[in-house]
């Protein structure tokens, strides 16, 4: 087993804008994660950068140089490819625009769990679900608008001010929750815009083809999937480990009243990403798809670094 380092002097990273910085395992540890490599890999390798540090006693290193030093670490120990994801990652700042994850879904297809897992791992402390959106909003409009913000998605249609003629009532008032909630959505888009923010939104209402991102693409770097479960019995399995994980708070007997509708809104979502070039994750297993997540960021972020030849 691996010893702790004992050094009496502190590792400095030096930083001509902001000084000197201590160096930290855990953070470098963190910083890696984001490549994809687990986390005992990650600690690792930060453990073994700790220690080339202090046996050549290089006691203040410029980031740059860390950074390089961990690149060599990754390739060395692992591959090219991770060391090269690690490298990118690290110059995402220099995009000089906000990150901007959309991750949609219908209930229960684990959104929620998949947005907390990315931003530890990218470092993002926005993530906005659109049920708080909804219920600001709700407590915010006159009485007279806030008929489509009540009730969850999956059961809006209960609160139609018209019955449905020709269309799923279902369907209907999912897509007036949608429609209502989704100037809230956008609205959280354009001030992280403005203020240059990295966000995550999440929730059953983002929907693709619902919200306006073509004016804000040349600001921000926008990524918009959807999260599925193709398999019935595994979606109705998501909660009652739900049920189990909120301590009863999230029953699960609510949402399996309601699992037809829930997935007919799934199916609508999934027609509309489709129509929309949106990409589609299947949630069959939480590791595959977090990979599948991530490297959808990383696609992205290479994409960007080459047509703009940073």
């Amino acid at each position: 087993m691996d010893k702790e380092v004992n050094t009496k002097e502190m590792i400095v990273i030096s930083d001509k804008k902001k000084g000197g910085l201590p160096f930290s395992k855990g953070i470098l540890a963190n910083s890696i994660i984001v490549t994809g490599l687990d986390m005992l890999t990650s600690h690792r390798i930060a453990f073994d950068v700790q220690d080339y540090l202090v046996k050549n006693k290089l006691m203040s290193i410029s980031l740059e140089e860390l950074r390089a030093l961990v690149f060599r670490f990754i390739k060395d120990e692992v591959n090219i490819e991770y060391a090269e994801k690690y490298l990118l990652w690290q110059s995402v700042g220099k995009l000089r625009r906000p990150i901007i994850i959309l991750i949609g879904g219908s209930t229960g297809a684990g959104k929620s769990t998949i947005s907390t897992i990315m931003s530890n791992r990218l470092n993002i402390s926005r993530v906005v679900s659109t049920d708080a959106i909804r219920e600001i909003m709700r407590t915010s409009v006159s009485d007279k608008l806030i008929k489509p913000l009540q009730g969850s998605s999956y059961n809006a249609y209960k609160h139609l001010a018209l019955p449905p003629t020709g269309v799923n009532p279902v369907i209907l008032g999912f897509r007036e929750q949608v429609m209502a909630v989704t100037v809230g959505i956008e609205a959280i888009i354009k001030r992280s815009v403005e203020e240059k923010i990295d966000t995550i939104i999440e929730g059953a209402h983002v929907v693709p083809g619902y919200i306006n991102i073509k004016n804000m693409e040349n600001k921000a770097l926008i990524e918009h999937f959807v999260i599925i479960v193709e398999d019935e019995e595994l979606h109705r399995e998501h909660f009652v480990k739900r049920t189990f994980e909120t301590q009863g708070s999230r029953p699960m007997q609510r949402y399996l009243r309601h699992l037809k509708n829930i997935r007919m809104i799934q199916n609508y979502i999934q027609e509309l990403a489709n129509k929309n070039n949106v990409k589609i994750l299947d949630n069959y297993n939480l590791d595959h798809t977090l990979a599948e997540a991530m490297d959808l960021m990383f696609e992205r972020v290479k994409k960007e670094f080459s047509s703009h030849n940073y």
